[in-house]
């Protein structure tokens, strides 16, 4: 049963790194491409081209993360310190945030790195700046509205990724805190 139960909990957690990656892809790259100049624009690639490599690497480096980094204990843990009750609002609000927080940081600066080191390749040597000064400014820019789409994104998709999955729910058989 326990082992089941974790199938489930690994497979919500990679459902839900494809879904948030793939928006944050497509964000990244609309992003990117409204805020550049006419020069940048030219450095990059159609925007065809742009929205699909941009989707791919975003759900590669959200399926990664997802596999190498424990954020649904990390979930658990956290809706467990505060005695939030499965399927209710509260716990996934704690079970989304480092999931949604850790998500948004790795898979923005691996992709925003992929993007700006393009851009910057492209660049002639002579007018372009130095590549981690041109990505860590970019990414800082971009970081803070990550974070929140994610995390706004992990809050309305968990519940019904996690319903899908066959979670949910109170623990059968265990006591409700409270005494209920």
């Amino acid at each position: 049963m326990e082992k089941e139960m974790q199938k489930k909990e690994r497979l919500v957690g990679l459902i839900m790194a494809i879904i948030m990656s793939a928006v944050m892809g497509i964000l990244f790259a609309f992003i990117a491409r409204m805020s550049a100049g006419e020069k940048a624009l030219e450095s990059m690639p159609p925007a065809p081209v742009m929205f699909i490599s941009s989707l791919i690497e975003s759900i590669i480096a959200g399926v990664i993360v997802t596999l190498v980094i424990p954020m649904g204990r990390m979930g658990k843990a956290l809706a467990g310190k505060f005695n939030a009750v499965p399927g209710s609002f509260k716990y996934s609000a704690l079970n989304s945030l480092p999931f949604a927080v850790i998500n948004a940081v790795l898979v923005s600066a691996i992709c925003s790195f992929i993007s700006i080191a393009q851009s910057h390749a492209h660049m002639p040597a002579d007018q372009a700046p130095p590549l981690m000064i041109m990505w860590l400014s970019n990414w800082l820019k971009l970081l803070p509205l990550s974070i929140i789409v994610s995390y706004v994104l992990a809050l309305i998709i968990s519940p019904i990724v996690v319903k899908s999955v066959g979670l949910g729910g109170p623990p059968a058989g265990r006591d409700m805190p409270g005494g209920k």
